[in-house]
């Protein structure tokens, strides 16, 4: 009985009650301070009521107890109980609060004597399946490739090396942690609850082995302990378990979260192989190389695509040179063409003036300003079309790349001398020349 209740045992004392209020006072410490326990006696009065429910009472020389078992528990029972047998009860104490009477609610029985440990397996199995511990839901799942895994068993066990062996062979990188305690014998459920606690509280281990080899139905018995089995039902960490051989099966098999036949198994199943583990890195590289390969060859042939859309500055240069070429051939024609025409001309003139000397005085003032009208256009037309061809010439300059890099640009090209437009273009350690306006240099990426 804790402090509490007794502090609260005395604070009520110096109130007044209710008949009511006793009763339900005492109910309510039957249920929170008296545990489940055994107790033994001959059955009298025996009934099965309609309901399902047992009613008897349990008795001895000296005393005797009435006792009720519900239907949900009273189905599981093996057999069906008559005045005179001898059984042991597995119950708590309740308080009819109406009557005050108090009783014994039973959640299994068994005929006592020896011989009787099959029936307190099944005793045991059925009452923790109705509360639900073996359900699957309330499995946990087991890590793949744990780091390191956990070992409860006896430091004499086979088992022991059995699963050590197992571990050396097929997955040498988990590290073991052993939790000695004994496998067999009295208070050995007991000390494997304790090493159980400790795993959970030290949180080191990722899985948690809990094996033994063969042995008699008495030799496992402490894998049937009740406590046992609550207690592995709220572990933190999954366990495996792996006790006796492939026709055993004890109440930690069904609570456990995976169990296996036997310790070996129980090891196999707790890690992956580490030649599987290989054969999936080989996969997995394999598979990575042909996506980056063929990634590689889509991004070329995209590249190749672009490239035949872009225009080097080269072309642009050359055209733009040509043009010029031509505008300037087609200037220094124009020049040449006006003075030999005009020349031939003058030549008629001054014939048809010897021929013609009496005319000459008066087409002599005509034929100047005529000349010198021409001349003046003619000097409009070379004007024009040096200024044509120096604007041609500027244009020219501002495309020129070798002006662009003496302004501070650069020019980064790729190994194949390809131009780089974009940072997304490259790729860790990918060797590059950055061409500047007096010099080139190579640069290696970094990041």
């Amino acid at each position: 009985m804790s402090k509490d209740t007794l502090f609260e045992l005395r604070d009520s004392f110096n109130e007044v009650w209710s008949v009511f209020e006793l009763n339900k006072f005492i109910s309510n410490f039957f249920d929170k301070e008296l545990p489940f326990f055994y107790v033994k006696g001959e059955i009298s009065n025996f009934v099965i009521a309609s309901s399902g429910h047992w009613y008897f009472t349990l008795k001895d020389s000296q005393a005797s107890v009435r006792v009720v078992m519900f239907k949900g528990y009273s189905s599981s029972v093996l057999f069906v109980p008559k005045n005179g047998d001898q059984v042991q009860v597995y119950a708590k104490l309740s308080l009819y609060t109406p009557r005050g009477d108090y009783q014994l609610q039973a959640t299994g029985i068994i005929i006592s004597g020896t011989g009787n440990l099959h029936e307190q397996y099944l005793m045991i199995k059925n009452r923790l399946a109705l509360e639900g511990l073996f359900a699957k839901e309330r499995k946990k799942s087991i890590k793949t490739i744990p780091n390191s895994v956990g070992i409860i068993t006896s430091l004499k066990a086979a088992a022991l090396k059995d699963v050590i062996a197992v571990f050396k062979r097929r997955a040498p990188y988990v590290r073991l942690i052993i939790y000695p305690a004994p496998v067999q014998g009295e208070n050995s459920s007991h000390k494997i609850i304790e090493q159980l606690k400790i795993a959970n509280r030290r949180l080191e281990v990722d899985t948690l082995l809990l094996v033994r080899g063969g042995g008699s139905l008495e030799d496992m018995w402490c894998f049937n302990n009740e406590d046992l089995a609550r207690a592995i039902s709220v572990s933190l960490i999954p366990i495996i378990s792996g006790i006796g051989h492939d026709i055993d099966f004890t109440i930690a098999d069904f609570v456990v979260d995976l169990h296996a036949p036997t310790p070996t198994a129980a090891a196999e199943l707790a890690c992956v192989a580490k030649k599987d583990l290989e054969n999936k890195l080989y996969w997995c590289q394999t598979s990575i190389s042909k996506s980056q390969t063929n990634l590689i060859r889509i991004f070329e042939q995209n590249l190749d695509k672009l490239s035949f859309r872009i225009i080097s500055p080269e072309i642009i240069l050359n055209r733009k040179k040509d043009i010029i070429s031509y505008f300037f051939k087609l200037l220094s024609s124009m020049v040449k063409e006006p003075k030999s025409r005009y020349s031939q001309k003058i030549t008629i003139l001054k014939n048809n003036l010897l021929n013609n000397k009496p005319a000459l005085d008066n087409y002599l003032s005509f034929i100047n300003s005529y000349a010198d009208k021409l001349f003046r256009i003619h000097r409009s037309i070379l004007l024009f079309k040096k200024n044509s061809l120096g604007h041609l010439e500027s244009r020219l300059h501002l495309l020129n790349p070798e002006n662009v890099l003496l302004r501070g640009y650069s020019f980064v090209r790729s190994n194949d001398g390809k131009l780089v437009r974009s940072s997304k273009d490259l790729v860790y350690k990918q060797r590059l020349e950055i061409q500047f306006s007096d010099g080139k240099v190579d640069v290696l990426v970094d990041s």
